[in-house]
């Protein structure tokens, strides 16, 4: 899944970004949030691919950092220690971590935490997603919410606007986290927060 995104800024002429994400839950999100914020030149391309192995994600990532101006890889870490691959991802961060096109954002363990980051300001580590969704149903905002493209998607509010006013706040507890830690994985993370100066949304 790719978003693209061809903004034009002053004196640089186009800029174009793509973005690989593993799950229904990151494209439906990044759809939602093409719908709401003012990035003239995004285009999210709704096919799901057929689940890919990291190194095969890895490799895409790769190849789009050639055709890109930025190339972005939102990586759920809750798979990566299921499939027992965390050493591989490892190798990966090490290849590009001097390549200024390419950023890799890694939640811990899902998107989830990033939008609890939203109404909760917690560092608790959750091993595995559910308990997460489960959290977010004790706020307002999310008291409804469920994993589906009906909640994400087709609700009025989406999962976006749901979540816009509570951005700043959710950036800063996103930021109090730190930056994710491949020596140290199993805490909670969200670096989503970083999309947003990528991109250059304005809060």
């Amino acid at each position: 899944m790719m978003a693209r995104n061809n903004t034009t800024k002053r004196g640089l002429g186009r800029k174009t970004f793509a973005i690989i994400v593993d799950g229904e839950t990151e494209l439906w999100y990044l759809q939602m949030l093409r719908r709401h914020e003012a990035l003239p030149g995004i285009s999210i391309q709704p096919e799901l691919p057929k689940k890919k192995t990291l190194a095969e994600q890895f490799e895409t990532v790769k190849s789009n950092a050639k055709i890109y101006d930025h190339s972005i890889w939102v990586i759920d870490l809750d798979v990566v220690i299921a499939e027992n691959t965390v050493d591989e991802l490892k190798t990966y961060l090490e290849e590009v971590k001097e390549n200024k096109k390419i950023n890799i954002l890694i939640n811990t363990p899902c998107l989830e935490f990033w939008f609890l980051m939203h109404v909760k300001d917690t560092g608790k580590y959750y091993p595995l997603c559910a308990p997460v969704g489960n959290e977010l149903t004790k706020s307002d905002p999310l008291k409804d919410y469920a994993k589906t493209e009906r909640y994400f998607v087709r609700t009025n509010p989406d999962i976006y606007k749901r979540l816009r006013p509570y951005l700043k706040t959710g950036i800063a507890n996103a930021i109090k986290r730190g930056d994710f830690d491949i020596e140290d994985p199993q805490k909670a993370k969200s670096e989503m927060y970083k999309l947003f100066e990528i991109l250059g949304i304005k809060l």
